[in-house]
């Protein structure tokens, strides 16, 4: 087995602390922290003197180089319109409940992360959204995006939150979850386009505090979304769909959801809680009533 080497940053007068093996990746690292950072050249490179910004961080990388970007515990920025454009860096959230690193909207028509270069990872990070205008907590417009335990807060504003176009292909959602402050959202992911090979697992949509208006995850083009799976997500407060797929590609079967887990507001039929498309869905139960037991869905099913 090929030995790993720590990366080491001096800790105060008294010694070391390491932060990870080099095992996840050879290329530069790069620290950010708002409070104590600055964006400047002699910056970014230690834990001791990070940059300021994540805009500043990316520009900083090199394409295909797998550069990490380490947003430290307590970092918070208010912003918009973060390009991630630069191939195959890693954006990467350092700290545990508040202090996890927190990206917040400001009330302007645009995206507040847009992934545009293709194979980069995001994870650990808190998306927050405005009280108007914010168009999408995350864009993803480039293949094999990874979104990786992150935490997505729409207020009014983005009504989706995480949109996905045609270049979006092999996109995954990886234990995440999502929330709202405020009435308002439509979607949790809305895939624009025609996109292949994608997949969420192991995530939560909880839009119990003001109802979520259309769907969790849903296709909202006329092209479906093949070839994707879904796995282990709870759908909470839906006011009208958990899933909308509304066409599909083929005759075969698009996609499978398995392990789905819905509660609807009371106003919702069970009936109409799913659009499977061309999907098929095992193992579903959703339930539209407090203290009472999920309904299989759907409720039936053709053998063959």
């Amino acid at each position: 087995m090929a030995s790993r080497t720590s990366l080491y940053f001096k800790k105060g007068p008294g010694g070391k602390i390491a932060i990870e093996d080099m095992g996840r990746s050879t290329g530069a690292r790069f620290f950010v922290h708002a409070t104590i950072g600055t964006d400047g050249t002699a910056y970014g490179a230690t834990p001791e003197k990070p940059f300021a910004s994540l805009d500043y961080a990316i520009g900083n990388c090199t394409a295909s180089k797998g550069d990490i970007i380490y947003l430290m515990p307590g970092h918070a920025e208010t912003t918009t319109a973060i390009a991630a454009d630069v191939i195959g860096i890693q954006i990467i959230g350092l700290g545990t409940g508040r202090l996890k690193p927190a990206l917040t909207a400001t009330a302007a028509a645009t995206d507040l992360l847009n992934i545009s270069a293709a194979n980069i990872h995001v994870e650990n990070i808190r998306f927050v959204g405005a009280a108007s205008l914010c168009t999408a907590l995350i864009d993803i417009a480039a293949a094999d995006a990874e979104i990786v335990k992150c935490v997505f807060e729409q207020a009014a504003t983005p009504v989706s939150a995480i949109t996905v176009t045609a270049a979006g292909l092999r996109f995954s959602v990886q234990g995440c979850y999502f929330t709202q402050s405020a009435n308002g959202p439509d979607y949790g992911i809305e895939i624009e386009g025609h996109v292949t090979g994608w997949r969420v697992e192991n995530t939560c949509f909880n839009y119990s505090l003001g109802g979520l208006d259309n769907a969790a995850i849903a296709v909202s083009s006329a092209d479906c979304a093949p070839n994707g799976f879904i796995k282990d997500i709870q759908c909470i407060g839906m006011d009208a769909l958990a899933i909308d797929f509304n066409s599909s590609d083929t005759a075969a079967a698009d996609g499978l959801i398995t392990g789905l887990r819905v509660t609807t507001t009371l106003a919702n039929s069970i009936d109409n809680v799913i659009d499977l498309g061309g999907y098929c869905l095992l193992d579903g139960l959703v339930t539209n009533a407090a203290a009472k037991g999920g309904t299989k869905i759907p409720t039936t099913t053709t053998a063959g």
